[in-house]
């Protein structure tokens, strides 16, 4: 029997979605040959989508130079391709996915204790609920060659905790069991890329080397091909993006019937030391850990990935986001939060004139994890369109826009405030109505900031921006009162003391107007005094 082929470096297995809007497959060659073509990669779900945008980009990691390399690249309007094929062809064989002794992010030979495989929805996330964006094929049979490839990567990325089948071989192995080393590193961050006009430009503005990097840096396929045994982390590091982007956290095998692979092999693979990585990973956003620094006895702070919340849009973080003038720092200076580098280096690429300030969609990715993070719960995504300039902590649109969301915070606050007074005044509780204003206030202030942020720029008026964010702001805050006012019962007008404050409809009606217009005010009726 003939042994299957499919080498991703020839093969289409990526999809993706052309500038002119149809829909292609495509191989990781011709990712990089029609990358002007190309919009995004539009895969089945998005972080299968940033799974193989890191695959990409730790090609490029290993192809292109230094930073200073990025003005001469993106003025040439295309890739160094002479330099990406000669590396794709180097690694050829390390892509092929059925590789008798070295398939693409697999273990070859890998066999359970038992000699069972497994189904393959062990590979693909899926859930019943009906606003998930998971794939929802619980009893997948088969899979064509590219998908079981697409889904390969994720999971190197993603994949759960929890107890998974035991291999063959592994020391590790207890009782025909492999027990938990932790999710796929991507699961802890908070994902963010930049897209930018096509996947040309998406892939420069996400490639921000660092030096220090260049000499260790090795993608998973240079190295040894992986066994069932546990790689030492003193030989393999990460020592760089290219190997934390092609991270082994799983050993995997496929196995193929035909033109479909048919059942799968997940064992555990490599540990990741997560609380070591920020310096290397440049798609999230950090956070300073006093338990991980206690943890480690390190001598200086370490950092984790600052996670997305689902319920908070990704606007509302804007401050985490953005790398800021004066990082807010601990009693012992010990600074608390890190941006990104991919957003900071933009900034800087843009403040020296590197690449031009065009418009870039800074997009979120995130997983939440269910109980022991031993099952998937949500997948979410997010995007906001801005000018490049806002990341430049000196600018004038960086502060006017750390202003605009402080302000929208604070008088959704009052919103919430004055809901909840209305309801003592009812003679009810303050926190249900509070929540309830507050959810209904971001709802109707996250389209119109999604619109005003476009027009967010340097060569603007930040003081004309901002008196058009706190009239839009204003306006929609005023209507949501309205009908909380309108609303209010007869019982709510009365004046009624609690907690030693007096509570009615129309005090709390005044302080809230009067609070509105102080976080939000209104440069024509100064005028007008």
């Amino acid at each position: 029997m003939t042994e299957p082929n499919f080498n991703l470096v020839d093969e289409p297995w990526i999809r993706v979605r052309l500038c002119d809007g149809r829909s292609d497959t495509v191989s990781l060659r011709a990712l990089f040959h029609r990358c002007t073509e190309i919009r995004r990669i539009a895969g089945e779900l998005p972080t299968q989508d940033f799974a193989i945008l890191r695959i990409a980009l730790a090609v490029m990691y290993r192809t292109l130079g230094t930073d200073e390399e990025i003005h001469d690249v993106w003025t040439s309007g295309s890739l160094p391709l002479d330099r990406i094929d000669e590396y794709l062809d180097q690694w050829h064989d390390r892509f092929d996915l059925f590789h008798p002794t070295q398939p693409f992010m697999q273990v070859a030979g890998l066999r359970s204790t038992s000699g069972d495989t497994k189904p393959l929805g062990i590979l693909i996330p899926d859930s019943p609920g009906d606003d998930s964006l998971f794939t929802m094929r619980r009893d997948v049979a088969s899979l064509p060659f590219a998908e079981a490839a697409r889904w390969l990567v994720h999971c190197q990325a993603y994949d759960f905790d929890g107890i998974k089948t035991g291999a063959a071989d592994d020391p590790r192995t207890k009782g025909g069991r492999g027990y938990p080393i932790g999710i796929g590193w991507a699961g802890w961050l908070g994902g963010l890329y930049l897209e930018g006009r096509d996947l040309r430009e998406t892939l420069l503005h996400n490639w921000v080397p660092d030096n220090d990097h260049l000499q260790r840096d090795r993608a998973l396929w240079e190295l040894e091909p992986l066994t069932p045994e546990p790689r030492p982390a003193s030989a393999i590091g990460p020592f760089g993006p290219a190997g934390l982007f092609t991270w082994p956290i799983r050993h995997i095998r496929l196995f193929a019937d035909g033109d479909q692979v048919t059942r799968v092999l997940i064992c555990v693979g490599d540990p990741i030391a997560k609380a070591f990585q920020y310096g290397i990973e440049p798609m999230t956003s950090w956070r300073y850990s006093d338990p991980q620094t206690k943890k480690e006895k390190s001598q200086t702070p370490l950092y984790m990935p600052r996670a997305h919340s689902q319920e908070r849009s990704l606007w509302r973080g804007l401050t985490a986001l953005l790398p800021s003038p004066r990082p807010q720092q601990d009693k012992n200076g010990v600074v608390l939060a890190h941006p990104s580098t991919i957003v900071a280096r933009l900034g800087e690429r843009v403040s020296i004139g590197d690449i031009p300030n065009s418009l870039v969609d800074v997009v979120s990715v995130g997983v939440e994890y269910g109980a022991q993070m031993s099952s998937y719960s949500e997948i979410f995504t997010d995007s906001l369109v801005v000018y490049p300039a806002i990341a430049d902590p000196e600018g004038s649109s960086y502060a006017c826009v750390i202003d605009a969301v402080k302000r929208a915070d604070d008088a959704v606050s009052a919103l919430a405030r004055l809901a909840g007074d209305l309801a003592v005044a009812d003679g009810g509780e303050p926190a249900g109505a509070a929540s309830a204003a507050r959810s209904a206030a971001y709802a109707a202030l996250d389209p119109r900031f999604r619109d005003w942020i476009r027009f967010v720029d340097n060569d603007r008026d930040s003081e004309e921006l901002s008196q058009a964010w706190y009239g839009l702001a204003r306006d929609a805050l005023s209507d949501l009162a309205d009908q909380l006012l309108d609303s209010a019962t007869p019982r709510s007008r009365a004046v009624r003391t609690v907690d030693g404050r007096q509570v009615s409809a129309g005090t709390s009606a005044n302080w809230f107007r009067y609070n509105l217009l102080k976080h939000l005010p209104d440069a024509r009726k100064d005028h007008a005094k």
